[in-house]
């Protein structure tokens, strides 16, 4: 998706989001495992233990400028190479962008889309990026694993995770009352 656009996808509250994320955590038999192992995940188990999706790698040039992208279908998500790799060296942006991916592939797919411009008033609530975001957020970052003595740094360090991934974690949770 290019910097300006985005897709309305149903209404969904950051909350119901959050148990979503953890729902994918808990049915894996990841609930008790602070750094989400993102790459084994989708692409040892989702990927080839269990077929749900293909995951894919593609060049720049294919990915036109994306990091990644998820078939509506569900059939699979592709991440840019560089992404991939840096994922798998445990990279905080990369894994993110994995993360993402699936976000996409666990709340978007088989649902109609319909074009959107952002800026165009349509609320975060409603657009499949933000969502997809926020999934990310919460399955690297789940809030039980987070304490009000932490900073960004104690979260890059516990989740694999970049600085600004950590800043946005912290401040969403500080504006919602959690700590």
């Amino acid at each position: 998706m290019t910097a300006d656009h985005d897709f309305v996808v149903p209404a969904r509250r950051w909350a119901e989001i959050g148990g979503i994320a953890d729902n994918v955590r808990h049915r894996l038999g990841l609930w008790d495992d602070p750094r989400l192992p993102v790459m084994e995940l989708l692409e040892h188990v989702m990927d080839q233990r269990f077929g749900w999706f293909r995951l894919e790698v593609a060049d720049h040039a294919e990915m036109e400028g994306a990091e990644g992208f998820t078939c509506p279908k569900g059939e699979f998500i592709r991440l840019r190479e560089d992404v991939y790799e840096g994922a798998w060296r445990g990279e905080g942006r990369p894994r993110f962008t994995a993360a993402h991916e699936l976000g996409h592939w666990a709340m978007h797919t088989n649902i109609p889309l319909a074009r959107a411009r952002r800026g165009d008033g349509t609320p975060a609530f409603r657009l499949a990026e933000p969502q997809a975001n926020q999934f990310a957020a919460a399955i690297l970052m789940p809030e039980r694993f987070i304490f009000a003595s932490d900073d960004e740094n104690d979260l890059m360090e516990r989740f694999g995770v970049s600085f600004e991934a950590a800043r946005n974690r912290i401040s969403y949770l500080q504006k919602n009352g959690r700590f």
